[in-house]
């Protein structure tokens, strides 16, 4: 009988622990949730000096709409003759590694392969 009674009570001992460690798990879950949820609000919300600039500088109704970006086909051009001058560069480097074909001078002729 006393060994049963024991049992008993190392149960309810144990059992009031756990249910202890599970509420507290819980309460700090919860409050881990309300944190997040505060800071998604606050970085929703815009910063105060961006709310404070006048009207004249900054104006809401032309940031919503959306504006169309156009390509100008020279400067693509450009850009594109200038990547395959560098990429001109790099194969001649990966040929024939050199500090001269690493840090070739800006006049130099580059071929493309």
């Amino acid at each position: 009988m006393d060994a049963a009674l024991i049992v008993l009570a190392v149960g309810i001992l144990f059992g009031g622990m756990v249910l202890m460690l599970v509420m507290g798990y819980q309460s700090t879950e919860r409050e881990r949730a309300l944190q997040a949820g505060a800071r998604e609000t606050a970085a929703a919300a815009p910063p105060a000096s961006v709310v404070t600039v006048p009207g004249f500088f900054a104006n809401p109704a032309a940031a919503s709409q959306p504006f169309n970006i156009l390509f100008d086909d020279a400067l693509v051009n450009r850009i594109e003759h200038h990547v395959r001058l560098e990429q001109a560069v790099v194969a001649q480097f990966v040929h024939h590694p050199s500090i001269d074909n690493l840090y070739r001078e800006s006049g130099a002729s580059v071929h493309i392969h």
